[in-house]
């Protein structure tokens, strides 16, 4: 690996243009011996192919996988305990027949709207919502992943009092006593605590419940706080006020340290907006283009035209000189890279006054968001390029650190967790654990028996929103109803049904609950029901977007002052994982194993530094590090990450949990333990080498295919860069028959650079789809990693400053598969539409086709990740795919499943055409930006063939005459070609 004496040297290549013009490590752009080896063997994992992982964390892995949970309690809408056949076949039900239920899947407690695939009763695959006005189709990580959690087998499965089995019956006898206490003393001394909660039903029961007992206290825990940016528009406006972008009306953008790309409640729908203005904009020959400076990369940061890394400090001080310059003065930071982004970024939004938009993401203060505002009204942006509106209502008007002042105080008698996790969450500076202990009767209702449900006297489990009724709101309002798909497994209650049991003794059934909210006093049942079974079809309600309100900036407000210069003191920034979020999801697999967008590791957190600081203190990647500050100390693995601020170290939220025999106990370190209260910054640290190394597992180098360019960049207005469809060279190869006339499909793929953000939706939507395996971390450290469909990361540029691309690398179903040609049993082969198709009975496992493959896009299922499966556990498994025994390659079919059952449909009318667009392949629809287009290319009509005719286009080592049928538009650059 990289080290530290090396990282100099490393530099100077880079910049004198000796090294390559992409690379996607530090170990591929150095050329290292180490990286030479790693490339020559083919397999790097056949020295240990007899070694088998540890058996109880195997054991563990393949649970998580595989979904054990139906095991235990496997009830169906009609009551069942078990899974039986059929004896008298219900009406309406067809046997493997896909049914399709509009809901939401939660992120931080916002909506997102999906559809939900179930076959024979079982939830199977989460899908886009096309017709959801916020996300329109697309989803994330968290959504895809989300059906996995639903059978997850380490799911809260039944009451617990004082951590032994319990019952409903036996906890509401035990609260009959609190209960009429609370009557008689109107709620005091109860608090309840609850995760973000934007639920309109759930708020109206809370209001209830206030009325009924005027003293009770509710607090709210959020993964990432909004309050930042609420407060910085009170400060500006006087009330705390939503930002809600129109990218369509804008030239530039300026983003401070922004997220509206990154994981997170808006990313779906804010990435959407995003890509449609940028692509509108250079189909009319000019680019939106973005101005980025943030201290840690991000996907927002990796997908500007012109980035800069910057501290903390140094971000606000951009907000203060741009909000300078535009009123007439002049800036601090005007020397060296910093200046020169500062004086291109105020020149981009002079141009574009009324066209711009400056935004700022969730990690950064109060007074910079407050700038922001300030910004953009001096600019002119504000009712033109951005408007406001209301903030979500979020359940909870106290924070977790105001809970805890109170639990010290012993003014809080009964607490009430719902949905939260604060023992883990909350900031180490707290003691909550400590301070809990204080508390005389704790009650702890969520998905999982977690750290706080270990302090907790009863512990009650929730259904999944996928087993729930309920509501929540998504980022700009629209109102989405979560309807069940499945009967709760583990007879759990929703969070709104938890709440009635706890008003009123008895829980209340959660469908009425949501009809009796929705219906107005007034309203006819018969035209309310016909509303409501609308909205259930839908999946929302319509026209329930919060409006926009005017805002008027307080002539009060004054710029706050600047922060003393850090100098040479190291600051620590704590940002969300990108997989796992705040730790919540923690025990799904498949985020787990899914790469970080930037880092490409798996299974654990990092210590991340740039280059600069690991030069100066002499850390090379995988040496252990304790960071310290305020007298505590986390450790972690080091990783050096391109475009880092100089003297910026970033921490990730949601590892370090301490969950004993769950999946997530004790992978990674737990941030929080150094994180101040409520702050993502801690200003000054300290960095110690504690002598010991440990690499982490990383896919970042896996499939690398070495002395070509693979990712291609257009600057605005020069010559295509792509190979035409007409250009043809030699080949061995027989011409393929010509097809009769209307006859036979050419199934094709177009991946658009400059619109993937990186965000992996399309991998996770790959493995729920195709029955892909998780292997764990020693096994990805093998090379072993199993997905179909991989996310290049490439760096282009310098190395403190590199520009960042992305690059989907599925299988490109070669005209000219050189992978045929290899296999000595004819397991793969082209079927009369061009799929090059992968026969699982028939590979006798040679992996030739691997060798043979120059896209790297092939996996050999080493070990047996399926054969203790039971037959109930199978059912959580897409039945069209089939379930991989060891000792076979795997690799893309263009979801070939989908593809039959079009063509099935289509043979119902004679064999009528498949329409363009019928077809959706699993990452093609995950895909928030609509980056991947798929479909015939033998229609001319076609979105896909209208893609190949693109000036952009080009195909991956076309130069190989391999003709794949997935080929890639170029990303986009502005003239001067970005930086």
């Amino acid at each position: 690996m990289a080290g530290a004496s090396d990282i100099g040297a490393l530099r100077a290549r880079l910049a004198g243009g000796d090294g390559p013009a992409f690379w996607r490590s530090l170990e591929a752009a150095a050329d290292t011996p180490e990286f030479r080896a790693y490339l020559e063997a083919e397999f790097p994992a056949t020295a240990r192919l007899a070694a088998a992982p540890e058996r109880r964390g195997f054991l563990k892995l393949m649970a998580a996988s595989f979904a054990l949970a139906g095991l235990s309690a496997c009830d169906g809408f009609d009551g069942r305990s078990r899974e039986l056949p059929y004896v008298n076949q219900p009406e309406r039900i067809v046997p493997g027949a896909a049914l399709t239920y509009a809901s939401c899947a939660l992120f931080d407690g916002f909506a997102n709207g999906v559809f939900v695939t179930t076959r024979n009763g079982r939830p199977l695959k989460i899908e886009g919502n096309p017709e959801h006005p916020w996300t329109r189709g697309g989803t994330d990580v968290m959504a895809q992943a989300s059906v996995l959690g639903l059978y997850d087998p380490f799911r809260s499965q039944a009451v617990q009092h004082l951590g032994r089995p319990s019952s409903w019956s036996a906890f509401r006898g035990a609260m009959t006593g609190p209960l009429a206490t609370w009557q008689d003393n109107g709620g005091a001394g109860v608090a309840i605590l609850t995760g973000a909660v934007t639920s309109p039903s759930m708020a109206a029961e809370f209001e209830r419940m206030r009325k009924a007992y005027p003293a009770l206290r509710w607090f709210a825990s959020a993964g990432v706080s909004r309050e930042s940016l609420y407060e910085g528009a009170r400060q500006a406006y006087g009330r705390p006020l939503e930002t809600q972008f129109r990218f369509d009306r804008a030239r530039a953008i300026v983003s401070l340290d922004g997220d509206f790309l990154d994981a997170g409640p808006g990313q779906v729908g804010l990435s959407r907006r995003w890509i449609e203005a940028r692509r509108a904009s250079h189909a009319v020959g000019s680019l939106l283009t973005m101005h980025s400076a943030a201290p840690t990369p991000s996907l927002t940061s990796a997908k500007a035209d012109h980035a800069v890394a910057a501290g903390s400090r140094q971000v606000a001080q951009f907000a203060r000189d741009l909000l300078s310059l535009t009123e007439g003065g002049s800036a601090q930071e005007a020397d060296g890279p910093l200046g020169a982004w500062l004086t291109g970024a105020f020149e981009a939004l002079k141009a574009a006054r009324g066209a711009g938009i400056v935004t700022a993401g969730l990690a950064q203060p109060a007074e910079v968001h407050a700038l922001v505002h300030r910004l953009n009204g001096a600019l002119g942006n504000t009712g033109a390029t951005l408007v406001h509106t209301a903030p979500v209502p979020l359940l909870g008007s106290e924070t977790v650190a105001a809970l805890a002042e109170a639990m010290a105080s012993g003014a809080v008698q009964v607490l009430v967790v719902l949905g939260a996790n604060p023992v883990y969450e909350a900031p180490a500076a707290l003691d909550f654990a400590g301070r809990l202990e204080r508390v005389p009767l704790k009650i702890h209702a969520g998905l999982y028996v977690d750290e706080t449900a270990a302090y907790a006297d009863w512990h009650l489990p929730l259904a999944h929103p996928l087993e729930s009724w309920g509501d929540a709101r998504a980022l700009d309002g629209t109102v989405g109803l979560i309807q069940p798909t499945v009967a709760p497994l583990y007879g759990g209650l929703s969070p709104h049904e938890m709440l009635t049991l706890f008003d009123r003794g008895e829980p209340a059934v959660g469908r009425a609950l949501l009809r009796d909210h929705w219906r107005a006093a007034s309203e006819d049942e018969a035209a309310f029901d016909a509303r409501f079974e609308e909205a259930l079809r839908l999946g929302f309600l319509r026209d329930t977007a919060l409006p926009v309100e005017s805002a008027t900036l307080t002539q009060s407000v004054a710029a706050p002052t600047a922060p003393a210069p850090g100098g040479d003191a190291i600051e620590v920034v704590f940002r969300p994982d990108p997989t796992i979020w705040d730790g919540s999801v923690a025990n799904l697999a498949w985020l787990q194993e899914l790469p970080k967008p930037l880092t490409k590791v798996v299974w654990e957190n990092l210590v991340s530094l740039s280059p600069r600081l690991a030069e100066r203190l002499g850390i090379a990647p995988g040496d252990i590090v304790r960071v310290e500050a305020e007298g505590r100390a986390v450790e972690g693995p080091a990783w050096i990450v391109p475009g880092q601020a100089a003297t910026t170290v970033t921490l990730t939220l949601g590892y370090g949990r301490n969950v004993p025999d769950h999946l997530a106990n004790g992978l990674g370190y737990a941030a929080n333990l150094l994180r101040p209260d409520g702050a993502p910054v801690l200003p000054e640290a300290r960095i110690v080498k504690t002598g010991r190394r440990r690499m982490p597992a990383t896919t970042q180098d896996l499939g690398t295919m070495q002395g070509h360019d693979f990712v291609r960049v257009q600057p605005l207005g020069a010559a295509p860069v792509g190979e035409s469809d007409s250009l043809r060279l030699a080949s061995f190869y027989r011409a393929p028959e010509a097809a009769a006339p209307g006859r036979e499909r050419a199934w094709g793929m177009v991946i658009d650079l400059d619109a993937c953000i990186g965000c992996n939706a399309c991998v996770t939507a790959c493995q729920a789809e195709n029955n892909i395996p998780v292997v764990g971390r020693d096994e990805v450290a093998l090379g072993r990693w199993m997905g179909w469909i991989r996310v290049d990361r490439y760096y282009a540029g310098g190395l403190d400053e590199p520009r960042t691309h992305f690059q989907p690398v599925p299988c490109m179903h070669c005209e000219q598969a050189p992978c045929e040609v290899g296999c000595p049993v004819e397991a793969t082969l082209h079927d009369s539409e061009g799929l090059n198709l992968q026969v699982y009975n028939r590979c006798v496992g040679t992996r030739t086709c691997q060798s043979y493959c120059p896209y790297k896009v092939r996996r050999f299922n080493f070990l047996d990740y399926t054969g203790e499966m039971a037959p109930v556990e199978q059912q959580q498994r897409n039945p069209e795919v089939t379930v991989r025994a060891r000792g076979v390659m795997e690799k893309c079919t263009y979801c070939v499943q989908r593809i039959v059952a079009a063509r099935i449909e289509s043979a119902k009318d004679a064999h009528a055409p498949i329409p363009d667009g019928a077809v959706e392949t699993a990452c093609q629809n995950a895909c928030p930006t609509r980056a991947i287009v798929f479909g015939d290319l033998s229609d001319a009509g076609s979105q896909v063939s209208a893609a190949r005719r693109d000036p952009r286009h080009y195909a991956l080592l076309g130069e190989l005459n391999t003709r794949p049928r997935t080929t890639y538009l170029a990303s986009l650059a502005p003239a001067d070609g970005g930086g």
